[in-house]
């Protein structure tokens, strides 16, 4: 039985039998692990308490031929907006579940991890909303799926001004390359996602548009929809509570 510890957040769990949970961590060292957690929904369990959504961790786990297994948790920190707040909640899944259906398991991303870790903090911050749609253009960074949105994907010259966009082509086009299918693409729009993508979650502010945080939002959806064959399973939650008003 090999044994290794890692730094770890929570991104998703199952319940499995009588008391146990089959968990999901992105983890600092190994990426995105799955791990059994035996016993821990039993009251008195020492892992109890750290299973839970968006836990930060320092985690101790066997190797197993199938899944590994949870030996010993620490919690580091907990995100009280994140267990607390439906709506911060319901964000919080949608950046969750993307990096759940996005990330390979196995594979180390200690960028993204640090990223990660500011983005949780964001949420206890500032507007849930906003924090999600930043989180995954800042995420999609580290995965390779990334849109291009500052040089035309045919002929890479540096975009001034309205262009034109295609999700199929690979993001966006100069007014020479524009395809039939490809959208109007204006510039104010473009910086927006750009600012998202880049954001400094540390010292910066954003200077927020409606508008443009609608389009955005939808533009983003609407490729990871294309990606995934299917709409994320998160948004549910988040229109539930739209209706609801909460």
């Amino acid at each position: 039985m090999t044994l290794y510890q890692t730094e770890a957040v929570v991104l998703g769990s199952k319940n499995w039998g009588d008391a146990d949970k089959m968990m999901t961590f992105f983890t600092k060292e190994r990426g995105l692990v799955r791990a059994a957690a035996f016993g821990c929904r039993r009251p008195r369990s020492p892992l109890a308490g750290g299973m839970q959504m968006f836990s930060y961790l320092d985690l101790q786990l066997s190797e197993g031929r199938r899944v590994d297994t949870v030996r010993q948790c620490l919690l580091r920190r907990h995100y009280r907006k994140l267990s607390e707040d439906l709506t911060a909640m319901a964000y919080g899944s949608f950046v969750a579940e993307f990096l759940r259906e996005f990330l390979p398991e196995g594979q180390p991303e200690p960028r993204m991890f640090a990223a990660l870790l500011d983005i949780l903090d964001a949420f206890e911050r500032r507007n849930p909303r906003v924090t999600a749609v930043a989180a995954v253009y800042q995420l999609m960074e580290f995965t390779g799926l990334q849109l291009r949105y500052e040089n035309c994907v045919h002929c890479g010259k540096k975009i001034e001004g309205d262009a034109a966009f295609s999700m199929h082509e690979g993001g966006v086009l100069c007014r020479d390359c524009a395809t039939p299918d490809a959208k109007a693409f204006p510039e104010e729009l473009r910086r927006f996602i750009v600012g998202l993508r880049d954001f400094d979650w540390q010292r910066g502010e954003l200077r927020l548009s409606s508008a443009k945080l609608i389009a955005a939002e939808q533009l983003l959806l609407a490729y990871l929809q294309d990606l995934l064959g299917r709409p994320l399973k998160s948004l549910a939650f988040i229109q539930q509570l739209s209706m609801t008003g909460s």
